[in-house]
């Protein structure tokens, strides 16, 4: 029997992985960086547990775990509404069980424990990299029976403070985006079509990337193109004329062309929406996308401190 602080799986939940911010700088071996979709959720939800900001955590998805504490734990549930204390630092007992069950409506949240989840530094990150069956907790899912040991914590929780992120609304998400290295290789039609159009997310989606259903932007000839690095947020446009977000375990490298690129401080907003809802791209400039990321940075930290 596993003895120790941690957190038993009851149920697993529908897709339950080890998350922190993701393992940068090994894109030239070809090893996708993974980490949290949520990057803003992983962060507070930490800080709100007295971790350092990126610590490893749990990245649940539409269907919620159940778990078991060993020994006394603070949780925090940061992203869509989980559990019985969204947003808030949730003090379990020893032997205590809860459900993080979804509200209706939520795709994804972080569940950050105080200490951090104690699992092999690989590559310099805790991170499950699903395509890759590395990392995180055996490199897969979380199982029914699973023991997550946990750190000692270093500080004391939050206590007091809330997080309540941006959710998406009923009819979908607006997400403010900027032109892509490629986006003159579609003609003015095609470019307008992308820009006006209210896509939808497809259930295909996955943590490689978003597929948005909606009408073609025509045949792209991939063949003659050369591969290139791909990056967080970049929208491609496959052969079919369809486009797909790319997220945290995107391929590092890719031959189809880039009409657009999400800003990073809405990315969070888009893995904290569930497939069959809308998504439209509201133009902006890059110089625009940098200004608001650094204001939603002032915004964090003013939050819940500089606690690093």
């Amino acid at each position: 029997m596993t003895t120790g602080r941690g957190l038993h799986v009851v149920e697993p939940g529908l897709l339950t992985t080890v998350q922190d911010l993701g393992r940068e700088g090994w894109a030239s071996f070809g090893v996708p960086a993974a980490g949290a979709l949520d990057e803003e959720a992983l962060r507070l939800a930490n800080r709100l547990v007295g971790n350092a900001e990126g610590s490893a955590a749990l990245e649940i998805t539409l269907i919620g775990p159940v778990v078991r504490a060993a020994g006394d734990l603070d949780l925090a549930i940061v992203g869509g509404s989980f559990g019985p204390a969204p947003g808030r630092v949730l003090r379990l007992e020893d032997g205590e069980v809860v459900s993080l069950a979804a509200a209706p409506g939520a795709a994804r949240a972080i569940v950050a424990i105080g200490g951090g989840i104690d699992v092999a530094l690989i590559l310099g990150s805790r991170s499950t990299c699903l395509s890759g069956r590395f990392g995180g907790f055996e490199g897969r899912r979380l199982q029914a029976g699973d023991f997550l040991a946990v750190f000692p914590a270093s500080a004391s929780p939050l206590e007091e403070a809330r997080v309540d992120l941006p959710q998406p609304g009923e009819g979908g998400v607006v997400l403010r985006a900027f032109a892509g290295p490629d986006e003159a290789e579609f003609d003015a039609g095609a470019r307008a079509v992308f820009w006006g159009t209210t896509w939808k997310i497809l259930p295909q989606s996955n943590r490689m990337g978003l597929r948005l259903g909606g009408p073609s932007l025509g045949h792209v000839e991939t063949a003659s193109r050369a591969t290139e690095g791909t990056t967080r947020g970049t929208v491609q446009v496959t052969a079919n004329g369809h486009p797909i977000v790319l997220l945290a375990e995107r391929p590092v490298t890719g031959g189809y062309p880039k009409i657009a690129v999400v800003a990073a401080v809405d990315l969070g907003l888009l893995a904290r929406t569930p497939p069959g809802l809308g998504v439209r791209f509201e133009r902006i400039s890059p110089t625009e996308a940098r200004s608001l990321l650094a204001a939603r940075e002032a915004r964090l930290r003013a939050l819940i401190g500089a606690r690093t």
